[in-house]
């Protein structure tokens, strides 16, 4: 089971992010900056000023009215974030 990774945002406007049904918007472990930046000399980063934007679960009695705005402790982020998993089908011959 995978968590449900919607998209990211860099500096400015910019984001990108996979299609649902790709197995790269299913991912095994949960991190808020799931991305780092490697470049060309050896070195890897990641920026505070990145975003990732994850798939929630809802209550079913409050899925149709005005979301709340709420701030969630590091510990609940896990418990809210749908779940996902990657099947493959066979391919014959």
């Amino acid at each position: 089971m995978g968590y449900s990774f919607v998209m990211h945002t860099g500096a400015g406007a910019e984001g990108s992010g996979q299609a649902l049904s790709s197995p790269g918007s299913c991912l095994e472990e949960f991190r808020t900056v799931p991305f780092i930046e490697c470049h060309g000399r050896g070195t890897c980063n990641y920026y505070t000023d990145s975003y990732s934007y994850w798939l929630a679960t809802l209550n079913r009695y409050e899925m149709f009215r005005k979301p709340r705005p709420s701030t969630l402790k590091a510990d609940r982020f896990k418990s809210i974030i749908s779940r996902c998993q990657v099947c493959m089908k066979k391919s014959c011959c």
